[in-house]
């Protein structure tokens, strides 16, 4: 994930909405008896995604294999999902200081076919008020590599929770850790910077406010 909060159960509770839209901009047409890869619901997300396309042979690559195990990514904002409560209290909003996190919705025999994964556009947009519309888009662009190609895909491709793709363990180098070496395998192809630290300096504007 992006950030240093850990992940917790998010209930999807209303990604009906999410199902239903396809992140076709700038994306190849999928057949009738094909199931987009990845769903979105907002067009920021789906403009970033359609740069991500346009620019990454691996991600292209990837999106293809998806495709054949009829698994997917389904991205959303905060709105269109609900935290559990491990300790058996309410459901509770989407924190609203986390910048993106990603779920694995899995069944009891730990089998993945959906992984969600939440973009949060209110605080992005606070964060960079005064930022280029640049900066916002690569920056944007930086958080979906890592959350969807450095986590999500991972966890489609095996079909399982076994296909976890992790970030830096404590004392491992980051450049070492499995989700920001696939991060920045995207970032190469994009131009976008190597990831050297878990932090968030690797994002263009967010360090400005956060550190």
């Amino acid at each position: 994930m992006t950030g240093r909060v850990c992940p917790v159960g998010i209930v999807a509770v209303t990604l009906a909405v999410a199902f239903g839209t396809s992140a076709s901009a700038g994306q190849p047409r999928w057949t009738s008896r094909d199931r987009p890869p990845i769903t979105v619901d907002h067009p920021e997300l789906s403009a970033s995604l359609a740069r991500l396309y346009a620019g990454s042979s691996r991600w292209r690559k990837a999106l293809e294999d998806i495709v054949n195990t009829g698994r997917r990514v389904v991205v959303v904002t905060p709105d269109k999902v609900r935290v559990r409560d491990d300790s058996g209290g309410p459901d509770r909003p989407f924190d609203p200081n986390v910048i993106a996190e990603v779920q694995p919705l899995a069944d009891d025999w730990s089998r993945v076919d959906i992984v969600v994964v939440v973009v949060n556009l209110p605080l992005l947009e606070t964060l960079y008020s005064d930022a280029t519309i640049a900066d916002l888009k690569a920056d944007l662009d930086r958080i979906l590599a890592h959350e969807i190609y450095g986590h999500a895909i991972p966890y489609l491709l095996a079909g399982h929770l076994s296909g976890k793709c992790a970030d830096p363990l404590p004392n491992q180098k980051a450049t070492d850790a499995c989700a920001i070496r696939r991060e920045n395998e995207i970032r190469s192809e994009l131009r976008l910077g190597e990831r050297r630290s878990y932090s968030l300096d690797g994002l263009a504007a967010a360090r400005r406010y956060l550190y």
